[in-house]
């Protein structure tokens, strides 16, 4: 074989891992898991642009559920870094707080994988999610004095910003909309290196640092301020993805600005160890400090309440 040919050979070869990879990205995983297992009371589609793909979202009704309630809403964002993920991870959550009296919604957003898309535009859809629940309360039978809006790593990105009333790069709140609680599991927030946490950080956490510090002017943290709505955050002192000091530090700058904030670290769990499909154990134990979270603030029916009606 000559230099030319094997050269030939080894680009071709290159060109099919590359596209087998970009199709493994867009496997959907957690639909082929949970969408018989939990699936949702409809799916619509929240967003058309022109010459883009619909962006759809899956809503989980209560039952006994009319369009005139005033039911508590939650929104959760799903995880995969702005590159991958699937609107049906919090599948599981949604159906376990719509037995509790909320309306759950589990929206698309843009990602890389399939719309070529920037962080930004990430965080201007998670922006417009709640602008189309607010509009469309009458239609979902929710009180807008009860949204909560969550998510997982960059789902809970998407949140943390939504928290704050403000979009990247703007001077001024983008509206007066605040949700009534965050909830977030292992978010991608505090983007600045602390340089002294940095030095105990394991090879895979300081790639991860670097790559974060990248997309400093998208960090929510920075545009804190007085009037943020309460925060629970769950997360694995062993996550090698945003390591634990960057909640930390969060929680701090919430307290700071007033906020109350409920810290629950998880000794020995990595990223995403709140997901059924990696362990059950941490799954329930999630879904109660969820659960208790929000029935404290008259987000959500207690289980008890249920138990006894």
């Amino acid at each position: 074989m000559t230099l030319l040919a094997l050269s030939i050979t080894i680009l071709l070869l290159a060109l099919l891992a590359y596209r087998a990879f970009q199709r493994a990205l867009r496997v959907d995983r957690f639909k082929s898991r949970f969408q018989s297992l939990y699936p949702p009371s409809e799916t619509v589609t929240w967003l058309a642009r022109p010459g883009q793909r619909p962006l759809l979202a899956h809503l989980y009704k209560p039952s006994g559920w009319h369009h005139t309630d005033q039911r508590p809403c939650i929104v959760l964002f799903f995880g995969g870094a702005w590159r991958v993920g699937s609107a049906w991870q919090f599948a599981p959550f949604a159906q376990r707080l719509c037995a509790l009296g909320a309306v759950v919604v589990l929206p698309e957003y843009r990602i890389k994988s399939r719309d070529r898309s920037t962080v930004d535009e990430a965080v201007t859809d998670g922006f417009a999610v709640m602008n189309t629940v607010r509009e469309s309360a009458d239609c979902l039978g929710i009180d807008l004095a009860r949204i909560s809006v969550g998510g997982g790593s960059a789902g809970g990105h998407l949140a943390a910003w939504i928290a704050t009333a403000r979009r990247p790069n703007a001077s001024q709140a983008a509206d007066a909309f605040k949700p009534a609680a965050l909830l977030l599991f292992n978010p991608a927030v505090n983007f600045s290196i602390d340089p002294l946490a940095y030095k105990g950080y394991s090879r895979r956490q300081k790639f991860s640092a670097r790559a974060l510090a990248k997309l400093s002017a998208l960090d929510p943290m920075p545009h804190l301020g007085r009037g943020h709505p309460d925060t629970l955050i769950l997360h694995g002192d062993q996550d090698q993805l945003v390591p634990v000091d960057k909640v930390e530090g969060y929680a701090a700058a919430l307290r700071e600005q007033g906020a109350a904030v409920v810290m629950t670290i998880y000794p020995g769990r990595h990223h995403a160890f709140f997901n059924p499909t990696n362990s059950l154990d941490d799954f329930e134990s999630s879904c109660t400090n969820l659960i208790d979270f929000l029935s404290e603030r008259d987000l959500i029916d207690s289980p008890l309440e249920r138990t006894h009606s």
